[in-house]
Formats: C-alpha cells, sequence, structure tokens
C-alpha cells in the first residue's frame, strides 16, 4: 500500500501526497521500523499522540492522528480508521477465515486449532487473547501472499462487537464455544450475550451443542449429549491429562494431555473443524495429543510433596465450576485459592455466592480468596495478592493439591510464580 492509498481507505484529508510504499501499519511505537505507518491510538488510558516524535525517529513515514500534526493524516476517529484498513487488507487476501468466539475458551480453542492446520497450511491467527478491534486489526496487517488460511479470535464486551468485527474478517467458518455470564456487568443477561456472540455473520457455523442456548441453533454441534452431531463417550479424567472416544469412520481414543472435562467441548469443535478444512483424522489426534496448555491455564506442576494448578489465566462463573468439578473427584487434601470474577458490575456479590453451593461438594479442603468481591465466598480472605503471599507458608502443607483460579487483573501469577520458585 502507498500512503495515498491508505489516505483514500480511511478517508481522510491530508496535504501529503506520497506514493511511497508503506512497510507495515503499527499501533505500538515499540515495534515501529522504517516505512512504517503508525496510528496514534486514544483511549482512556492511553494517548498515542504522545508517541509521534518518537514514531518518526524510527522512520515512520507517516502517522494516523485525530489532531493536526505536521507530515500526519488527520481523521475523525483513528480507531474508525483502524478498522477500516483491517477491513480493506482483509479484502485484498482472499483466503479462508476460521473465527472463534464464546465467553469462555476462545483462546484454548484457537491455539489448538491453528496448532492442528500448521501440519498442512501456513496459517496467521492473533497472538494470546487480542480479540478486539485492535488485535483483530493488527494481525490483519500482517496478511501476506504466503497465508494459507486466518483463525481469529473474537472478543466482546459490548453489544454490536463482534458484528463488527465480522464485518471486518469476511467469516467463512465460525466457532462458538459456549454462552456463560463473562461481562455480564455490560450484557446484563445470558440472552443479550447469546445475541451477540451469534450475530457474527459467516458462511459455517459449529457450535457447542451441550450449551442450552447454543442447541437451538440450526448448524453442527458438537458436545457430550447423545443428540449432537460429533459425540465425545467414554471420558476419563486423570490428574494430568483426560481422554474420551469419538467415532468418526470408526472409534477413536483422544487423549488430551491437561485435565478438565470443560476442555472437551471445544476440542470437539477443533476436530470438526480441522476434517473440513482436509486434515486426517490420524494427524487430527496425534496433534491433539502432542498440544500442551500454556499461560496458567490447568497447568499442573509439582512443588515438592504439593501438586500445583494454577488456573489463574482468567476467570468466569463457568470456568470455577469447572475447575472445582475437576477438584472433587480429588481425595487429598486441597488448598483452593479464588480471586475475583470480573466486568460482572450489579451482580458480582450474587454470581460469588453461587460459589459456595460448588465448594460444598468438595471434602477435605481449605478456601482462600482474594479480591474485592471473592470475600462473599466462604473462606480465609485477602485484600490483594501480595497480602495473601506474606500470610501463605507453603513449608506448613505437605501432600496437598493447590488450585489457583481468578481473573487475570487479580495478578494470581504472582503468587504462582512466588510458590514457584
Amino acid at each position: 500500500m502507498t500512503l495515498n492509498e491508505i489516505i483514500k481507505v480511511i478517508n481522510g484529508k491530508s496535504n501529503i501526497n506520497s506514493e511511497e510504499v508503506i512497510n507495515e501499519i503499527k499501533t505500538d511505537t515499540r515495534k515501529i521500523n522504517k516505512k512504517d505507518i503508525f496510528i496514534a491510538l486514544k483511549g482512556k488510558n492511553y494517548d498515542g499522540e504522545n508517541f509521534i516524535d518518537e514514531a518518526f525517529k524510527k522512520g515512520a513515514i507517516s502517522c494516523i492522528t485525530e489532531s493536526d500534526y505536521e507530515n500526519c493524516v488527520k481523521v475523525d476517529s483513528t480507531l474508525e480508521a483502524l478498522f477500516l484498513l483491517g477491513k480493506y487488507i482483509r479484502e485484498k487476501y482472499q483466503i479462508p477465515l476460521i473465527s472463534i468466539t464464546g465467553s469462555n475458551g476462545k483462546t484454548t480453542t484457537k491455539d489448538l486449532l491453528s496448532y492442528i492446520l500448521k501440519s498442512k497450511y501456513n496459517v496467521l491467527h492473533n497472538e494470546g487473547s487480542k480479540n478486539n478491534i485492535i488485535g483483530v486489526s493488527d494481525t490483519l496487517f500482517k496478511l501476506n501472499k504466503d497465508i494459507d488460511i486466518i483463525v481469529m479470535e473474537l472478543g466482546t464486551n459490548h453489544l454490536g462487537e463482534i458484528e463488527k468485527l465480522s464485518n471486518m474478517c469476511d467469516i467463512d467458518t465460525s466457532l462458538i464455544t459456549n454462552i456463560g455470564t463473562a461481562h455480564l456487568e455490560y450484557f446484563k443477561t445470558r440472552k443479550n450475550i447469546f445475541k451477540e456472540k451469534t450475530s457474527v455473520k459467516c458462511k459455517n457455523m459449529i457450535v457447542n451443542g451441550d450449551d442450552k442456548y447454543l442447541k437451538k441453533l440450526n448448524c453442527f454441534k458438537c458436545g457430550i449429549n447423545k443428540k449432537n452431531d460429533l459425540i465425545a463417550y467414554n471420558i476419563k479424567e486423570y490428574i494430568d491429562h483426560t481422554t474420551f472416544n469419538i467415532f468418526i469412520d470408526k472409534k477413536y481414543k483422544v487423549v488430551f494431555n491437561n485435565p478438565g472435562i470443560h476442555f472437551i467441548n471445544d476440542i470437539l469443535l477443533v476436530i470438526k473443524c480441522s476434517l473440513d478444512y482436509g486434515i486426517e483424522i490420524d494427524t487430527i489426534i496425534k496433534k491433539i495429543g502432542e498440544f500442551k496448555l500454556t499461560n496458567n491455564r490447568m497447568t499442573v506442576k509439582k512443588i515438592n510433596s504439593n501438586t500445583l494448578i494454577s488456573d489463574c489465566y482468567n476467570a468466569s462463573l463457568e470456568s470455577i465450576k469447572a475447575g472445582l468439578k475437576y477438584l472433587k473427584n480429588i481425595k487429598s487434601k486441597k488448598i483452593i485459592i479464588l480471586g475475583d470474577i470480573l466486568e460482572l458490575g450489579k451482580y458480582s456479590k450474587k454470581i460469588h455466592k453461587k460459589i459456595n453451593k460448588e465448594l460444598k461438594k468438595i471434602s477435605n479442603k481449605e478456601v482462600i480468596t482474594v479480591g474485592d468481591f471473592s470475600k462473599y465466598i466462604r473462606g480465609i480472605h485477602y485484600r490483594d495478592v501480595d497480602e495473601l503471599i506474606d500470610n501463605f507458608n507453603l513449608d506448613n502443607i505437605d501432600n496437598s493439591y493447590i488450585y489457583v483460579k481468578g481473573s487475570h487483573k487479580i495478578n494470581l501469577d504472582k503468587f504462582v510464580d512466588f510458590i514457584t520458585k
């Protein structure tokens, strides 16, 4: 793209007239290289216009801004400019795009699907959980002629975001993991969450058929329930892995190297999608067996005589219930450390109290809670992770399972690092 072409796409007015070819479009000056263009995004807690001088020093051709700056392209909204450029670049590459959305399990599903598809294709996917308009656009900016397929996680916390993201992405296949209570503060009801997640525009849809909302859709369904199109059966959960069977043309055994029955629906979505895109079932089974979750997603580690289960990448009521269901079958002593579930608004107290019902089902346990709203869960309570660290003595714990779960912003990963070291 040339600078003039970019100006035309975003409908900006500029005195700049340049046919110089742009290298890449960036939203982070730390990643700026020569001949890049910098979009100076504005938000509640940041102002990209503070970094315009730095962008030019690093060799940027120009910057897109909402204010008048020399050698910059002024627009009404840098976020809208980002959207228009992402959509434009996507339209230039007629290759399949698979989207993944849902309340829980998006990143795991995206990572596993990408891992399997890479056995046959050159795959582009968004890094980590960069699933909003900024993260999706930044991913689309990396498109080139060598990419065969795109796997894109789409996130939302307000009505209308999924529809806008799907308009940008031109989706071929959409996977929907579940409809939970995440971001209930903004959506108010699960029906609104269902409406938002299913507003995705696509040619083909594959969903979790065990979900009480998604099972109503007329599309391919995966799950444990026998009414689904692809079914998992003979399910067995172990301390560090999970196994189950599926039937395609014959019976197959699937081994997933992480504990948690709640991952099965996501794995089934990936199996069906991988088959649709020409991956052989034997390759799919092999790759699932090789795959290992990271970044504090049901990560199992031995610490002396104890077993640490770190699941503090993020949290929702549904994912906490799933984790506690896993602990229920462990007979050894359990230290359950739970942090706040965030973005629940006026529902925070009610939803945190619901966790007490699940904890009653678990014997031989000690419960520790961290944050503002987890105080409604019965147990020893600490205001923050630093107070937890100051009062936690691993030397007094033997032959126990230490389960750590909470929203990312509670920083329980800091506690995990503390006891691991």
